[in-house]
């Protein structure tokens, strides 16, 4: 029988004469699947915070925010966007240069976006406060086209609380249907 000590020896060089193996870990990050919410026309801001987290998730935000000379970084940054906005959106972004271009780019494109969206509110805000009962219309039409257009309103970004609606009528409706 032998004892413990022995063992160990005689593991221990056997260890030692083995050749010695490296292990290269090489961590894959993954953009291509399905969880990338999509950009419309509506959603920008959390499109571009949502991104931005799942990005500096997967070590990628730098890419955009700084810019990178890592290829492999770059193109992973710049799958990550291109999988996360309409098709028409595509051949233009993947043309650029850079993930940090493609970024500055629909940045860029907002912008135009928000003050045309603006715009836009300023003129429904505008037909909300001028917004008359017509000649023949019924109380229900009224009501429909107040409703419209303050859904309008609100993809706009301008919300209308009910009490504020509501006070439409009296300022609105003929005093008959009051």
């Amino acid at each position: 029988m032998t004892d413990g000590s022995e063992m160990g020896d005689s593991s221990g060089a056997d260890v030692a004469a083995q050749p010695r193996q490296e292990v290269v870990v090489r961590t894959m990050r993954e953009v291509s699947d399905t969880s990338w919410s999509t950009l419309t026309r509506t959603n920008y801001g959390e499109w571009a915070v949502t991104m931005k987290v799942k990005l500096r998730a997967r070590q990628l935000w730098n890419a955009i925010d700084k810019g990178t000379d890592n290829e492999e970084d770059d193109m992973s940054a710049l799958e990550a966007i291109l999988a996360a906005v309409p098709a028409e959106y595509r051949e233009l972004l993947g043309a650029k240069n850079s993930a940090k271009e493609a970024w500055e780019a629909m940045a860029a494109m907002r912008v135009g976006f928000d003050r045309a969206k603006k715009a836009m509110a300023q003129l429904l805000k505008q037909d909300y406060a001028n917004l008359k009962f017509k000649n023949g219309e019924s109380v229900e039409d009224f009501f429909l086209h107040l409703q419209s257009l303050i859904s309008k309103l609100k993809r706009h970004g301008v919300t209308i609380d009910e009490e504020e609606a509501v006070s439409k009528y009296p300022h609105s409706v003929p005093v008959k249907y009051i």
